[in-house]
């Protein structure tokens, strides 16, 4: 072989790779921690050892259960009648640890492996592994695309795409540490075998392509919940092949006298078959009987994750998680790739459609030795024909060196079979995740793959094509390069600018607050907060936790909220203490009695706040139950021994408010609720007119200097920038505008600020509040600082005297059930005091650290 064929030979190898470093590269940047530029507050996103805290926070769910998988072997902390279980997970009694294991079990061998020649630790294992897996799916896509365009530049484009589409990036970056890592890559996997299954010529070789496909399928079961719709696809792409290659042959006048011989014959046949029985196979083993109810849990998504409620009267969580979110149109696009990615697949379809409608190009035969000229003149006429002898090949290059004769893009009948598979493939896969699309951002990852290999098609036929009207190569590599430039820079950018600002999803505070807790507290310390850091609580605490990621979609939704959202902090502490102890038993059982799930929550919300004999003749004489009854509800809401609870407070939860108060503030009647917010934002003094002057640009809080008799010893006046108005028709950094409202502010003459319904100030650590405007919703909190800023929050005056602004922002003044046991810069952790009567097992140290 000579070196020029063997450059073409190794080439496109030698483009896949440079493509996966591309991507990889990328990725690795958020080893920078380049969202935060300050060197000593980036210090605060390192751990010990230097590693950069993981950038997704259920990463640590992961890497918790595969130190359990290096300590015992299983998944699970501790096993429950043979099953795995995860005792830290969803108060009080955990829950079963029913994980896809692949992502446990590759990062476990991973750290194994390497440790059997140098020292690397599990978090650097887990911090790496999601970009080199996420860059990965580059050589599927490349190949599929490369085999069937045999177009190096289209095959880019796909791999490109593929391995980097914001969506797919984005759960995949360095310190992503989640099975998003397996979710373009086995399903490409899965299309890269099937189609080359069909491909094949020999029948041995379709059985074995398909048999690998069929075990990457089981790969995917073992990787994600969500493998279920490789499952619909895939059976349904074989199984519509068969009627569509039957109408695409009786429309190219292909004659078929028998149709079991022509079904015999058909390039699926021997895939279908293979492929389906033994993946049927290969899931019965790899989840069992689970694979229905995942196919039924699957179709029941694509209509029911934006319903209000969860299957019960209580309020829906999902509709809070970003990735749930209904996205808009561009949001697709973008995140799918860019528009130009969107523009070139929907191309795509419209070339191979149209290809596929055409007949069949007719093979080319031997003519007689009278017609050889003739023969000679049909070569010339296209780049197509492939010279069978040296000879020939001099000749016919003699001949394309004097002229060039354009030929026709018309497949032939094998092309048409191959491309027909590709064709239905894709059309079912955008269309069935196009109908996923609408129940959540969440499925912007799965969409993307079949766009970018129509994408990648597109491109490499449309260049097909111009090679086979243009003499001039380098026009074409011109117009193949402005292609893949249009097609790759959008995404390629966007992933630099994701990775190269991040920053982790925690910091020392919270990594300090929870090692605190993990040597000052009770084994059996109960954690309880809103949902987003319950698997981060876990994993470094080692405490149980009231609510995780794991937990999310259920009645705790409303409970949490609704401990954070009222202003009895009764009810707060006897919300946690139930949970805590019994979780969703009271309710369960409450419900039993009652068949009303409304009348449930109004009873325990009556009963939590008060002792068990208060609740017991609440519920045997205002609510009807006998003895008997109340005394099993009494014992799950009000247990004569329970755990410690700490509620764990941060800053964070200020931005999460609008979800949380809308769980917690849910109508069980109408099945509707609010969103109620806080809006903080830090803000300097300066001199206008004579006066110390503050204003917070972010949330249009203002306050100006006042005497003490004007404000009753409160040493500034406050009030807030109609949010019409704010930053559209004021120009709050101009001084202009800065005098118009602190005029406003002194005297009262202007219609642009807005009086708030309750001032609360801190100063010198001294709390004072007043009303101040009846016909305001939203108040104001604001704490003068050291240094002679201000922090300001505005917030809806429904949470003024919430248990969370009691407690995190005024620091639990007058607070008697919650006591705060320790805090750092933004966090506090709060011991729940138990009502009399009650045992409490919490041998904690009681000091308070600050």
């Amino acid at each position: 072989m000579d070196v020029k064929n063997l450059t073409l030979k190794i080439a496109p190898f030698i483009i896949v790779l440079i493509l996966v470093l591309t991507v990889f590269a990328i990725r690795a940047e958020t080893i920078n921690i380049g969202g935060i530029s300050n060197s000593t507050v980036k210090e605060l996103y390192k751990d010990d050892s230097g590693m950069p805290y993981f950038t997704e926070i259920d990463s640590y769910y992961n890497y918790r259960l595969t130190e359990n998988y290096l300590k015992t072997g299983h998944l699970g902390d501790t096993v429950v009648n043979g099953t795995d279980w995860d005792s830290l997970s969803t108060s009080p009694n955990g829950r079963e640890a029913n994980y896809q294991p692949m992502i446990i079990v590759l990062a476990a061998s991973v750290y194994k492996f390497l440790n059997s020649f140098t020292s690397v630790s599990l978090t650097q294992v887990a911090f790496w592994l999601g970009p080199l897996i996420g860059s990965l799916a580059v050589i599927p896509a490349f190949f599929i695309v490369k085999r069937a365009t045999k177009s190096n530049w289209g095959a880019i484009v796909a791999g490109l795409i593929a391995g980097a589409a914001p969506a797919y990036f984005s759960h995949t970056y360095g310190g992503f540490f989640d099975t998003d890592m397996f979710n373009v890559l086995l399903p490409l996997l899965i299309a890269l075998f099937l189609s080359e299954a069909v491909y094949a010529k020999k029948p041995i070789f379709k059985a074995i392509l398909a048999a690998i496909a069929a075990v990457c399928l089981g790969l995917f079961s073992m990787a994600w919940s969500g493998y279920t719709y490789m499952v619909l696809l895939t059976f349904a792409t074989l199984i519509l092949y068969i009627p569509a290659s039957y109408l695409m042959d009786r429309r190219d006048g292909k004659k078929i006298d028998s149709k079991m011989q022509w079904l015999k014959n058909n390039p699926v046949t021997i895939p279908l078959l293979v492929f389906i029985i033994l993946s049927i196979a290969i899931l019965a083993v790899t989840v069992g009987s689970s694979m229905f109810e995942s196919i039924t849990s699957v179709i029941g998504l694509s209509t029911s994750l934006q319903s209000a409620t969860a299957g019960t009267a209580y309020p829906n969580v999902y509709v809070s998680v970003g990735e749930m979110q209904i996205p808009q149109v561009v949001d697709v696009a973008n995140q799918s790739g860019g528009i130009f990615t969107i523009i070139f697949a929907f191309l795509g379809f419209v070339i191979m459609g149209v290809a596929l409608s055409r007949k069949a190009k007719v093979e080319e035969k031997h003519e007689p030795k009278e017609k050889a000229d003739d023969a000679d003149d049909k070569k010339v006429r296209t780049r197509r024909y492939t010279p069978k002898t040296k000879k020939a090949e001099e000749i016919i290059q003699h001949e394309l060196d004097k002229r060039f004769i354009p030929g026709k893009f018309i497949w032939t009948q094998d092309e048409k079979y191959n491309n027909l598979f590709l064709f239905v493939m894709l059309i079912l896969w955008v269309l069935g995740i196009a109908v996923m699309l609408t129940q959540g951002t969440r499925f912007i990852e799965q969409f993307e793959v079949p766009i970018a290999l129509m994408a990648g098609l597109s491109i490499g036929f449309f260049l097909n094509y111009l090679d086979l009207k243009w003499e001039a190569k380098s026009y074409i590599t011109a117009v193949a390069i402005v292609l893949l430039v249009l097609a790759v820079a959008s995404p390629l950018y966007a992933d630099h600018l994701t990775s190269s600002q991040s920053a982790g999803s925690t910091n020392d505070d919270m990594y300090n607050t929870l090692t605190w807790i993990k040597a000052n507290t009770a084994p059996d310390t109960v954690l309880a907060s809103w949902w987003d850091f319950g698997h981060l609580f876990t994993a470094v605490a080692d405490r149980q936790v009231v609510f995780d990621g794991g937990s999310q979609n259920n009645m705790r939704a409303y409970w949490i909220g609704n401990s954070l959202t009222t202003p009895n902090e009764n009810l707060s502490a006897g919300i946690l203490r139930m949970l805590a102890n019994s979780g969703e038993d009271a309710s369960n059982t409450l419900d039993l009695y009652t068949n009303d799930t409304a009348k449930t929550v109004e009873i325990l919300n009556k009963i939590l706040p008060m002792d068990r004999t208060q609740a017991n003749t609440e519920l045997t004489g205002t609510y009807g139950l006998d003895q008997q009854q109340a005394n099993s509800v009494l014992d799950l809401t009000h247990p004569a021994n329970t755990k410690p609870v700490n509620l764990i407070l941060s800053s964070d939860m200020l931005s999460k408010a609008a979800w949380w108060s809308y769980f917690g503030s849910w109508d069980f009647q109408n099945k509707t609720s609010v969103h109620y917010s806080y809006y903080p934002a830090q803000s300097t003094t300066e001199q206008i007119n004579g006066k110390g002057f503050t204003m917070g640009l972010e949330n249009g809080v203002v306050g100006v200097q006042s005497t003490s008799n004007e404000t009753n010893g409160t040493g500034m006046t406050f009030a807030y920038v109609d949010q019409t108005k704010l930053n559209k028709t004021l120009n709050m950094t101009t001084t202009e505008d800065k005098e118009r409202m602190s005029k406003e502010l002194t005297d009262g003459t202007g219609n642009e600020l807005i009086k708030p319904h309750k001032l609360i100030y801190v100063d010198n650590n001294q709390l004072s509040e007043r009303i101040v405007n009846n016909n305001s919703n939203m108040s104001i909190m604001a704490i003068h600082q050291n240094d002679g800023s201000y922090f300001t929050v505005l917030f809806d005056s429904h949470l003024e005297d919430s248990v969370f602004t009691k407690l995190y922002l005024e620091s639990g003044f007058n607070q008697t059930r919650f006591n705060l046991t320790h805090s750092e810069p933004g966090i506090s952790v709060w011991n729940v005091y138990e009502y009399p009567g009650a045992t409490n097992n919490n041998n904690v140290a009681t000091n308070t650290t600050q």
